[in-house]
């Protein structure tokens, strides 16, 4: 039986690591750090760690907004593929920080940019 994402990552240790330093990275990335304020970063690095759980096919509870809903606000005030994509950067720099395989990282990428188009509501 083939492994899920979320089992070959290493679970819920990697993935709740993960979703630490991408906010580490998010908040010191002024292309996208603005859509971040005044937001509780603790409260956030838990959905992202449950939704990531989730579209890498692990055991989640992910009970949060769609991601048309989620980032409804931010569409509004100009999130665009730009930001995706700065987003994405900090993605990497946080598997990065992780030692986490080219190939690996590369299946991350891949299922977190599956979400594009629903997180910019097209």
């Amino acid at each position: 039986m083939d492994q899920s994402l979320y089992e070959e990552l290493g679970g819920k240790e990697t993935v709740e690591k993960a979703s630490h330093y991408l906010y580490v990275h998010i908040l010191d990335d002024e292309r996208i750090n603005s859509y971040f304020e005044n937001i509780d970063v603790d409260k956030q690095k838990r959905k992202m760690s449950a939704f990531l759980t989730y579209i890498f096919g692990g055991p989640s509870l992910y009970i949060g907004k769609d991601m048309r809903r989620a980032h409804k606000n931010a569409v509004e005030k100009g999130l665009s593929d730009e930001h995706v994509d700065a987003m994405m950067e900090c993605v990497k720099k946080a598997l990065s920080d992780l030692n986490v395989g080219k190939s690996l990282t590369t299946k991350v990428i891949d299922a977190i940019e599956s979400h594009r188009d629903d997180v910019l509501d097209r």
